[in-house]
């Protein structure tokens, strides 16, 4: 792999990343009354069963709170995605500023990752239907 200096949109774009995450956690007292009027799942409602993002409100309220276990039970990859974001969006604005090296391209995504990614979410949503959320 190799590496670059980052154009100015991939600058704009890593700053963006870390205001989003900044916003997220100066709302983040706001957030448990807002997800008070989220509706509920309409795959659930309909089906019974949860979805692959079933979970997801109570996982960010938990990260939020600083309760890492209980935002992993909720929903393992939302979790998972949740503290990617918030700590990638601490990293992403210093990387923009210090102008360090961005890769030149993303791997391939060959069969092999993609097969790799459509297993570990249909394992994420088989740990949904299995706790029963």
């Amino acid at each position: 792999m190799t590496f670059r200096a980052p154009l100015r949109e991939e600058r704009q774009l890593l700053l963006l990343w870390g205001a989003a995450a900044f916003g997220v956690l100066l709302l983040w007292s706001a957030l448990p009354g807002l997800a008070l009027f989220l509706p509920a799942c309409p795959f659930k409602v309909l089906t019974g069963l949860p979805c692959l993002s079933c979970g997801s409100t109570r996982t960010a309220l938990a990260l939020l709170r600083g309760d890492v276990a209980a935002a992993l039970r909720a929903n393992p990859l939302a979790a998972l995605g949740g503290i990617l974001f918030l700590a990638g969006g601490a990293l992403a604005p210093l990387w923009a500023l210090l102008r360090l090296p961005v890769p030149d391209a993303l791997p391939a995504a060959t069969p092999g990752r993609r097969a790799a990614a459509i297993a570990l979410l249909l394992a994420a949503w088989g740990w949904q239907i299995a706790r029963g959320l």
